[in-house]
């Protein structure tokens, strides 16, 4: 399968995307596109040409915007419309060796999300971290893409608008707004693997590692 890392958006929080971010002195991209490389996997980056040092790029127009917490724009844009089957992995993601050799060696039979531990409990789906997506049908991903569009247009959305875990309800075939996870399409990473929302995490994440 082809691997696409996103890397679009802007995040006003951080002095340059959060892809760029470092931890102990390796910026996310460049760990995550090293061990790609050493594992024998082909990639290319979503993103500005700021990445190009870091792989091919494939620019990919995406109308997202958070600002002043309001929304505009489909956060599910962000996955790069291809026929191919993928494995998109988050760009903001910190991911252990472990996590990946797990993602990267799944193989499943449906569309499947990955995501972390804590999102399994009922209570804490809406906080819970998705760290990518691997898309054996592109057709069904769009078709849940662009329903996510619709009802975010329509208003029916709690959150008011869609992101990863909408996506996931839609194509599992739930309301929207459910919020329940079937683990057979979920693939569960419960290690050090982390989406970096906040520079305040990079210290944490940092002292982790260190022991």
């Amino acid at each position: 399968m082809q691997v696409i890392i996103m890397c679009g958006g802007v995040y006003e929080n951080f002095e340059e995307h959060k892809a760029l971010s470092k931890i102990n002195g390796e910026r996310l991209i460049e760990r995550t596109t090293r061990l790609l490389k050493e594992y024998g996997y082909d990639y290319y980056i979503t993103g500005e040409d700021n990445f190009k040092e870091y792989g091919k790029v494939l620019h990919h127009e995406n109308s997202y915007k958070y600002s002043d917490n309001k929304v505009s724009g489909y956060w599910v844009d962000a996955y790069y419309p291809t026929n191919e089957p993928t494995i998109y992995l988050h760009g903001d993601v910190y991911y252990t060796e472990e996590a990946l050799k797990k993602i990267l060696n799944l193989n499943p039979k449906v569309n499947t999300m990955i995501g972390n531990q804590y999102a399994l409990n009922e209570e804490h789906i809406k906080v819970g971290e998705p760290f990518g997506w691997i898309v054996v049908n592109q057709d069904e991903f769009r078709k849940a893409i662009d329903e996510c569009k619709r009802l975010q247009d329509e208003g029916k959305i709690e959150r008011g608008y869609a992101i990863a875990w909408e996506l996931y309800e839609v194509l599992t075939g739930r309301d929207i707004n459910d919020f329940i996870i079937t683990e057979d399409t979920y693939l569960v990473i419960d290690d050090e693997t982390i989406d970096i929302d906040a520079p305040s995490q990079i210290e944490i994440l940092e002292n982790k590692l260190r022991g």
